[in-house]
């Protein structure tokens, strides 16, 4: 299949660096119905939205290899692993391990656990959700919206979603270093602006925009403009927007350091000690990390979210746009250990390239009567890039479509939370996906030998067909 790319009507790469990676997806946003086409060595395969949300089969694709490598994920101190993989419309889900350390009580994928960072991606959804609606765009200044939060410094909704604000990261004032002290700062809540005291407690860590470094304060200043635009609660706007429309039934923000009856235990394993901390008032994590998820509830996310079933299609691409630390906005990439397929595509043979994202109308004018705005993408969307994720491009047939994701990339995001660890990721059209749990880590989270195990597992889990 050929691809054309269509003339941008609306300027170039809106304010963020690309990767060099050469791939032509498309996906046509605004339209009835969508499908999905993934060519794959030249055969057009059936896409996301030719499969269910949720898988209706049971694998038949080989798993020994997987459960070898929770088995390692155990016995390097994980409690429990529960996982599940996705591949179209099979499905595998397993566990190992307890769900507690003091019971014999075997663990399940049905299990919810804390999923950490991987409320970012959700939280991310929700803000583009806004943009969608005119609420607010990626370029608006946070000062704006919420005076004197980000210490009177000029910071975009995008430089948040991306972390290349500069705003120093509120966790690391928390006071975490002492295994004694640990049980005591989960116990304590923390309003949201407690929370930006501690970032702003310490040095910029550089002018916004002109650098990246993760920061979980990027997402509770997310979690502000959320809640002051919409009138509602972070936990309310989940069940609104994604929980409930998605039928994430285990899927939530605890009050204060509950947990549901069924949750798995987590652990911080440090200097020989293994202390549970299953209790940590969720105000602490906020929209960087509060979620409690169980593995199909988060792969049912990513499915609908790469399908364009939470958000256009075009600012799906747009999302999935890497900077050159591999992050885009709220939305981690990884190398896919499957060869690339030639194209991935969102499509429908109805779209009218006259108002297909990008595409150029010419208006007739009237003398004296200025002319009408060009049928295109609203205004508060980002700019279309020219080219890469979320660009706009034609097909030889003159199917207008949006490109979402990069060759040979998986996106999703890890989750360090503590005693409790999640890892999902996901190819851009929505058919492979795999989610991790395990329950253990170690106050220095820099060289947890764990975390390179659950990497295995997900690229193992996502390699089942190549």
């Amino acid at each position: 299949m050929t691809f054309t790319r269509t003339s941008p009507a609306r300027g170039t790469i809106y304010g963020m660096r690309r990767t060099n990676l050469a791939w032509r997806a498309a996906v046509a946003a605004g339209i009835a119905a969508v499908f999905a086409l993934t060519a794959c060595v030249g055969t057009a395969l059936p896409g996301p939205t030719a499969v269910p949300l949720r898988p209706t089969e049971s694998a038949s694709f080989e798993t020994d290899d997987l459960t070898a490598l929770m088995n390692q994920l155990t016995d390097a101190g994980a409690p429990a692993v529960t996982i599940e993989v996705r591949d179209g419309d099979e499905v595998w889900t397993s566990a190992v391990g307890v769900q507690s350390s003091n019971s014999e009580l075997p663990a399940s994928a049905s299990n919810t656990s804390r999923v950490a960072s991987v409320t970012k991606p959700m939280v991310a959804t929700m803000i583009l959700q806004l943009v969608d609606e005119g609420e607010l765009t990626l370029d608006t200044d946070v000062q704006d919206v919420l005076p004197g939060v980000v210490g009177g410094r000029e910071v975009t909704v995008e430089q948040l979603l991306q972390h290349t604000s500069g705003m120093p990261d509120y966790v690391e004032a928390l006071a975490l270093g002492d295994p004694t002290q640990i049980l005591n700062v989960l116990d304590n809540g923390r309003t949201q602006q407690e929370l930006v005291d501690l970032a702003l407690s310490q040095q910029w860590r550089f002018d916004p925009g002109t650098s990246w470094e993760y920061s979980n304060s990027n997402y509770v200043v997310l979690t502000m403009l959320l809640e002051e635009i919409t009138g509602n609660s972070l936990d309310e706007e989940l069940a609104t927007r994604i929980t409930t429309p998605l039928g994430l039934v285990n899927t939530s923000i605890p009050d204060g350091a509950s947990m549901p009856s069924n949750s798995l235990h987590g652990y911080v394993v440090e200097s020989g000690l293994s202390i549970d901390v299953t209790k940590q008032d969720a105000s602490l994590w906020n929209g960087a990390g509060a979620v409690v998820s169980t593995p199909a509830d988060v792969n049912t996310f990513m499915r609908a979210l790469l399908t364009g079933q939470v958000l256009p299609p075009q600012l799906v691409g747009y999302m999935l746009r890497l900077n050159d630390e591999g992050y885009g906005l709220g939305i981690q990439a990884r190398e896919d250990k499957c060869p690339a397929s030639d194209a991935t595509m969102i499509n429908s043979e109805q779209v009218d390239p006259t108002i297909a994202p990008n595409a150029t109308a010419t208006p007739t004018l009237t003398e004296g009567v200025a002319a009408a705005p060009s049928p295109s993408i609203p205004a508060s969307w980002p700019d279309a890039p020219d080219d890469g994720s979320g660009s706009v491009i034609e097909d030889d047939l003159g199917t207008i479509g949006v490109q979402i994701g990069e060759p040979g990339m998986v996106y999703g995001h890890l989750g360090s939370g503590l005693g409790y660890r999640a890892l999902t990721l996901s190819s851009p059209d929505g058919l492979r996906q795999v989610t991790v749990f395990w329950t253990a880590s170690e106050i220095n989270q820099d060289n947890d030998e764990r975390v390179h195990l659950a990497y295995d597992i997900a690229d193992a889990a996502l390699a089942r067909d190549c």
